[in-house]
């Protein structure tokens, strides 16, 4: 009778694969009962695999947030500090137009206010030393710009019906300025553009004076 060959059992065949192993490799073989499962070779930790064991106070980990050297943390730095840098900068630039833009028509009221204005309607100009009307001179008629500065040294002085009566447009512009001036302080203390709404409405008004300039003067050419 022929003996029946015996299967391997799975112990076996595990104690076949680490021989094999230990011949293709420079390390000794580690057999099952060796390694634990909490990591460790006769009760000694295996350097390489995790352990469950919580870190003792005072060990050393690898933690981004704690030590603040991360690369990806390093990798943002790098990219956010430029774009602050250029933020910053804009902000700086924004904040000199707006001032220049509310100082200059406030200056000019100043000015306007510190003027007599002429009985005439216009003329008043002339008491900074500055020509008459180049086309009354050539021409014998006044241009738009006639009695615009009477008007807004009339309206400097609080005679708001006065200055309308002089120039029309000009008491416009006079007022125009005035919100262009609260606009400009609002954004030198936010350091961004007005919203979209503030710009249409300032745009739709500087061409509401130079429309209402341009008819109050063909009025005038008329009468």
């Amino acid at each position: 009778m022929q003996k029946h060959q015996k299967t391997p059992s799975k112990k076996n065949r595990n104690i076949e694969i680490g021989q094999l192993s230990a011949q293709n490799s420079d390390f000794p073989p580690l057999s099952q009962q060796e390694i634990s499962d909490n990591g460790t070779k006769n009760g000694k930790p295996i350097s390489g695999l995790p352990s469950d064991k919580p870190p003792q106070p005072g060990a050393e980990t690898t933690n981004f947030d704690q030590s603040g050297s991360g690369p990806f943390l390093a990798a943002a730095e790098a990219v956010v500090t430029p774009v602050s840098k250029q933020t910053a900068s804009r902000q700086t630039c924004l904040r000199v137009a707006a001032a220049i833009v509310a100082l200059v028509p406030l200056t000019l009221l100043i000015i306007a206010g510190n003027l007599n204005p002429e009985e005439q309607g216009l003329g008043t100009h002339q008491q900074l030393g500055l020509p008459p009307c180049s086309l009354r001179l050539l021409a014998g008629i006044r241009c738009p710009a006639c009695g615009m500065t009477t008007s807004w040294s009339y309206f400097a002085k609080g005679n708001w019906l006065a200055s309308a009566n002089t120039n029309a447009g000009g008491f416009l512009l006079a007022l125009l300025c005035i919100a262009m001036i609260a606009t400009a302080a609002q954004v030198f203390r936010r350091g961004h553009l007005p919203s979209p709404r503030i710009q249409t409405w300032l745009t739709i008004g500087g061409a509401g004076v130079l429309a209402v300039t341009l008819v109050d003067w063909i009025i005038r050419l008329q009468s």
